[in-house]
Parts: structure tokens; sequence; C-alpha cells
């Protein structure tokens, strides 16, 4: 009797033991996974309006700027599912063109709007002649899920992208470690909430990677 109740006792040890390594693995694969997430975040310039006065982005391009952000998100391409996820706005240049390169190389975005699609696209889609834009932009914002869009219903104004900044970060700093990817000509914005604030924001805690228009053109 003496020599089963041990037994007992070791049998039960052995379940305790069992339960608290379970448990510190299941810690240990969480923290794991929250340490392995990514955010990719994007700030981008517009391609130029027409009427602007000094070239910075011109539409030739385009192809150099699509062809470097996938450079850029390459090394992400192959992490594991679900780890990790892109964050930008919607404008036409950038914007649209980090979706659409995360999203070739199956990197799932998430897309932030200051104020109704069909406001923005007026304020930062439509303009550019001959282009196709407002097509790219719908595209993209009918094939992401409601949990990865977000309408954030400002009043329309300048600081609004502003806002849409800081909330861009936050949301991509609560999925994982934040890495910036930056097409920037190094200079101040036309107002508020343009490229140079994200870049701001976002370098205090960050290594970005920014590349200018004028690297764009040298490399063609």
């Amino acid at each position: 009797m003496q020599l089963l109740g041990s037994r007992k006792l070791k049998f039960v040890i052995l379940r305790v033991h069992c339960g608290v390594l379970n448990i510190l693995l299941v810690s240990c694969r969480s923290r794991i996974g929250a340490a392995m997430a990514v955010s990719i975040l994007f700030t981008g310039h517009m391609i130029d309006q027409p009427a602007r006065p000094k070239a910075r982005f011109p539409s030739e391009l385009e192809t150099a700027a699509a062809a470097r952000i996938a450079t850029a998100i390459a090394p992400y391409a192959t992490s594991e599912k679900g780890s990790v996820m892109g964050f930008a706005s919607s404008a036409q240049g950038g914007d649209i063109l980090f979706h659409e390169q995360c999203r070739a190389v199956q990197i799932p975005t998430t897309i932030v709007l200051p104020f109704a699609p069909e406001i923005f696209v007026q304020t930062s889609v439509s303009g550019i002649p001959g282009s196709d834009w407002e097509r790219r932009f719908w595209d993209l914002w009918n094939t992401t899920s409601e949990a990865r869009r977000e309408i954030m219903n400002l009043p329309q104004s300048e600081d609004a992208y502003s806002a849409c900044n800081v909330h861009l970060l936050e949301r991509a700093q609560q999925h994982g470690a934040v890495h910036l990817i930056a097409l920037w000509d190094g200079q101040q914005g036309d107002g508020p909430g343009g490229t140079a604030d994200l870049v701001d924001r976002a370098s205090v805690s960050n290594t970005p990677d920014i590349f200018t228009p004028a690297d764009l053109a040298s490399d063609q």
C-alpha cells in the first residue's frame, strides 16, 4: 500500500510538472509570436499634379518607384502568414503602389482614411490626366476586408491628414515592431500630415528605409 501511494504521489507530481511546462510553452510561443510580428508602415509622395510648379514625383518614375518598394518589402515576403502586415493610407502614387506590391507577394495590408472614400478620392486620388489611379484605389478598397480598412470620419481639413498619420502609426505599433518605408524627398511637405510628418513620428524608434525620387531617377 505504501509503494502504491508513493507511485500515485509521483504520478500527481509529474502531472503538475507537465501542466506547468505546458503553460510555460504556451507563454513562450505567445511571446515569440508577438516578437516576430512586423508592421511595414509606408508613407510616400503622390504623383505630381499637372499644375505643380516644381517637380517632385513625376509620373514617369512610377515604375521605378514600384520596383523600389518591391525590393524594400522582399525580405518580409517569406515570413509566416499573419506575422507581417502593411499599413498605409491610399493616396495615388506611393500609397497605392505600396499596397499593390505587398499584395502581389501575399503580404496583407491595412488601409486607413481620414474621411469617407468618396471624399478621399476627390482630395488625394483623382486629378492625374490619363491615369487609372481611381480604379486602382477602388480595386484595393473593395478587396480589403472590413477588419483591415478604417474610415476615421474626420472633418475635411488639412489637420485630418496629421491625425490619420498618428492613427496609422498607432495601428502599426499595435500589430508589431514597426519598420518604416518612405518615398520622401527630404523636404517639408506642402501642408500638415504629409510624408515628412509621418517620417518624423515613426523615426523616433525606428531606422527607416528612405529613398527619394532623385534616387529613382538615377537608377533608371
